[in-house]
C-alpha cells in the first residue's frame, strides 16, 4: 500500500500538504486498528481513554476533555456508559461542588492493567519499521509541531476575527 496524496490542486504537492496527507492517513490507520483491538474488550478508543485519563482519587471532567481536545459535553455520554459497565464513578469534587471528578473504580483498573500491555505492544509492532532512533526523532518533531499548533498565526488571527 502507498500513500495517496491530493493531487487535485495542482500536479506538485508541497512537502507541508504530502506530510498533512501521510499524518492523516496513519491517524486513520491507528484509530483502525485501535477500534479492532478494544472491540474484544468491549470498549470504544473514547472510554479507553477516559479509562487512561482516570484515577482512583477523581480526575475533573474538563481537565479529560482538555486532554482528548473536545468539550464536556461530547464526553458525558461516554462517561454514562463507562459508569453503566462499572469501571468509572463521577464524584463532586469536595472543593468545588459545580465539578464532576471522573474516579476510576477497582473494576476499570483491572480492565486497564489487562488491556494497557497489549495494548502498548500492538503500539510497538505497528511502528517496527523505525528504529528506536527514528521513534525518538519522530516522537521529538511531533512533539514541536504540536507545540507549534497551540500558537496562533498571524494569518490564523486575522481570519478569526
Amino acid at each position: 500500500m502507498s500513500v495517496i496524496t491530493d493531487r487535485s490542486t495542482s500536479d506538485q504537492a508541497s512537502p507541508e500538504l504530502e506530510a498533512y496527507a501521510l499524518l492523516r492517513q496513519i491517524n486513520s490507520m491507528m484509530e483502525m486498528y485501535n477500534r479492532y483491538d478494544l472491540r474484544s474488550e468491549d470498549l470504544t478508543i473514547p472510554q479507553f481513554m477516559i479509562l487512561n485519563y482516570a484515577t482512583a482519587e477523581g480526575v475533573p471532567l474538563s481537565e479529560i476533555s482538555m486532554r482528548m481536545l473536545c468539550d464536556n459535553s461530547n464526553l458525558t455520554g461516554i462517561v454514562d456508559r463507562l459508569i453503566s459497565k462499572g469501571f468509572v464513578e463521577r464524584r463532586p469534587d469536595p472543593q468545588d461542588r459545580r465539578v464532576s471528578l471522573i474516579c476510576l473504580t477497582g473494576a476499570g483498573a483491572d480492565k486497564l492493567r489487562r488491556i494497557k500491555p497489549r495494548h502498548h505492544a500492538h503500539v510497538r509492532r505497528r511502528m517496527r519499521s523505525l528504529s528506536q532512533d527514528q521513534v525518538s526523532e519522530l516522537r521529538n518533531l511531533l512533539q514541536q509541531l504540536f507545540q507549534g499548533l497551540q500558537i496562533p498565526a498571524v494569518d490564523d488571527e486575522s481570519r478569526e476575527a
